[in-house]
């Protein structure tokens, strides 16, 4: 067997004792403590499965044991009532764990049991004056302090005749075989004769000047007020608080004391010396088990077999009863965690739960968006919410259904056993093709990693997440405006101007082009920001992904301010010109180009301050589309108009730009600068050329 299993064999031995002491002495037998035991105990099982990070819900010790034992202390009156009564009527005390002293409730005082202490000296000799010190010193009590006692404490011990050692004589007392005793006296010995009454301070002298000795200590009420508490005549305190106080310098100091009552005597044991010590014992081996079963719950690290050590794989799949109550265990586990998980993070899970609800809406077509445009904006909410909707509510609401299931099966077994043919359908119901139960736990052990991933990410990169959510919030319903608002205001202005719905179409069919494909820039960049950090050289306050949605939105702007603000002004300027159609095309893309320029300036400093060249490269090819855009644009438009006078040079030297590879450039910034300058220049060139040709 290994050390983890005999430990936990162990556990459940002490666990049974200790419920067996709690049955039989704390007032178990009353049914109503009975039902509120079974539930402490399932609370306090609950809580260690919540609170303690160990596999196989072995944490029943935990932070609420003690409020749960108090609890059921509470319960278990009977048990201490029954010694508090035992001790109201009982003065002296052997103690079991301490035989050779006797206990004096009245006083406090321990004196020695002179049925093992030589009182009477050697040979019945008695005892000198001068001696007894060293009597006394040299003899072992197993406690401190005793001494000679004094006239008053030996008088107050054999007056009410009920100490063990009296024997009673028609004339007065004596103890055991003797009349006659040392004790103290205004710091001077005397032997006292016990035959004759004696004041309570002083009893008579004996002429001899040997005696019998009774030693005593005030070893256990030094420094307290023991005496004067557990008085009679103290009006502070009622009957029970004095008992009270003899049983707490019992508990206090570990003493087991010997009852009249033999079943009181093992009552006190259990209650007070047993169960401790199982306890005691209980937390080490809960000590020991952490040890050996470290698992940290509740994170994408999460090892769930762990908590199948206390599952019996192998016994479960072969009972259907078996099965869904293990089903049903095993939910409620897992649920326990997630509760107390929830409790921990809550500001991250309140967050996480709030991006839920915004992406939880299901998308609906916008009659004002094209069918692709439609599907861009449904498959980027499908993505936010695939990598951004955690709601744990969602896994609570699969793993109910796992346990519902496992009830299901409960209440089918019962239905079963009402009616009169459960054999047969007992034996149909277990042929039935269920998951094993390893599955089953691997399963909802994966449901919670996947969430608790999204959170982990979440907490540790906040600001990009909540950044990512604005971004597709805000680009959502920009491209809403631009489909609507921004339509309607380039139609009223153009039609104020007397511009044909034919050409402003056009130009708004171009915008349109422009703005779908950055559009379709702005998710690969949060992709690749989920697989992880970009490094870079210098440390800057946003990530690189942040970055470049920045200078995607800059370069949105200014195409929109472009096509609601100068569009409209090129066309005039070339309007009544012949061949001003042409010349119009070429003044627009040229301006435009302007943009993608300022757009790849920006992406430069980005690019050559990422530490790693892979990173650069996804860059540059995630930008690329862009970078050509109005390259593909102007060849499209002299392939689509035949244009004759333009040169197939100046045409191939203009289709050439696009095959300049800046991936060899990467590892230069400089180098990468200059050819950037020079496509530019060249890009302007060739235009200029066309336009030229385009006049002649």
């Amino acid at each position: 067997m290994s050390n983890l299993a005999t430990l936990i064999a162990q556990r459940e031995g002490l666990l049974k004792k200790i419920r067996e002491i709690e049955a039989s002495c704390e007032g178990i037998e009353n049914e109503n403590n009975a039902k509120r035991v079974q539930e402490l105990n399932l609370e306090e099982a609950q809580y260690s499965a919540q609170r303690q990070e160990i596999a196989a819900q072995l944490a029943i010790v935990d932070g609420k044991l003690a409020d749960i034992n108090a609890g059921i202390m509470e319960l278990g009156g009977t048990g201490v009532e029954k010694i508090l009564e035992a001790i109201k009527n009982q003065r002296w005390y052997f103690i079991k764990n301490k035989p050779i002293v006797l206990f004096d409730k009245s006083t406090g005082l321990l004196w020695a049991n002179l049925n093992t202490f030589n009182y009477q000296g050697e040979n019945g000799k008695e005892y000198y004056s001068n001696e007894v010190d060293n009597i006394i010193s040299g003899y072992s009590f197993g406690m401190d302090g005793f001494r000679v006692p004094t006239c008053y404490e030996l008088w107050q011990a054999v007056e009410d005749k009920t100490i063990p050692f009296h024997r009673k004589k028609d004339r007065g007392w004596m103890l055991l075989g003797s009349y006659y005793y040392i004790c103290e006296y205004n710091g001077e010995k005397y032997v006292k004769n016990l035959e004759y009454n004696g004041a309570a301070s002083e009893l008579y002298d004996n002429e001899c000047n040997a005696g019998a000795l009774f030693p005593c200590s005030d070893f256990l009420i030094q420094n307290s007020d023991y005496q004067e508490k557990v008085n009679p005549d103290n009006p502070v305190y009622t009957e029970k608080e004095r008992i009270q106080f003899t049983l707490d310098l019992f508990t206090q100091n570990e003493l087991w004391p010997i009852f009249d009552d033999a079943e009181v005597t093992e009552l006190y044991k259990k209650i007070y010396f047993e169960k401790p010590k199982l306890l005691a014992q209980l937390q080490e081996l809960q000590a020991q088990i952490n040890e050996l079963q470290t698992v940290t719950l509740l994170s994408s690290e999460f090892d769930y077999t762990a908590l199948l050590a206390k599952y019996d794989l192998k016994a479960i799949d072969a009972s259907l009863i078996k099965y869904y109550q293990a089903v049903q265990q095993w939910c409620l586990e897992l649920m326990g965690k997630l509760a107390y998980y929830e409790e921990q993070k809550a500001g991250v899970v309140k967050d996480f739960n709030l991006i839920s609800l915004k992406l939880s809406k299901k998308y609906e077509a916008n009659p004002n968006l094209t069918e692709a445009e439609n599907i861009l904006l449904r498959d980027r909410q499908s993505f936010f919410q695939k990598n951004f909707s955690l709601g744990m509510t969602s896994v609570k609401t699969k793993l109910l259904a796992v346990k519902k299931q496992a009830d299901a099966l409960e209440y089918r077994i019962d239905e079963i056993d009402e009616g009169e043919n459960s054999l047969r359908e007992l034996a149909e119901l277990e042929q039935e093709k269920r998951a094993s139960f390893a599955f089953l736990a691997e399963n909802t052990a994966k449901i919670i990693k996947n969430a608790l991933r999204k959170i982990e990410y979440f907490e540790a990169n906040h600001t990009f997440v909540m950044n990512a959510i604005n971004i597709w919030e805000k680009w959502t319903e920009g491209y809403r405006v631009f489909k609507t608002t921004y339509k309607e205001d380039m139609k009223n202005d153009c039609e104020d101007d007397g511009i044909e719905e034919e050409i402003w179409s056009a130009w708004y069919q171009d915008w349109q082009q422009l703005r779908y494909a950055i559009e379709l820039k702005m998710q690969p960049i949060i992709e690749r920001g989920l697989r992880g950090s970009m490094p870079t050289n210098k440390e800057v306050k946003t990530s690189v992904p942040e970055q470049l949605i920045h200078i995607l939105d800059d370069y949105k702007k200014q195409i929109d301010k472009f096509y609601k603000e100068e569009r409209k002004g090129i066309y005039q300027k070339f309007a009544f010109q012949a061949g001003g159609d042409l010349q119009e095309k070429f003044e627009t893309e040229s301006s435009l180009y302007k943009f993608v320029a300022m757009l790849q300036s920006e992406l430069q400093d980005i690019i050559f301050n990422c530490k790693n060249a892979e990173d650069r490269v996804w860059i540059l090819n995630w930008a690329n589309s862009l970078l050509d855009i109005q390259i593909d644009e102007v060849l499209k438009f002299v392939a689509n108009n035949d244009l004759q006078k333009i040169s197939h040079t100046i045409l191939d030297e203009f289709a050439a730009l696009k095959q300049k590879n800046y991936d060899i450039y990467l590892a230069d910034a400089k180098a990468y600068s200059e050819e950037k300058a020079r496509r530019e220049k060249a890009y302007n060139s060739l235009i200029f050329k066309m336009r030229k040709d385009l006049a002649k």
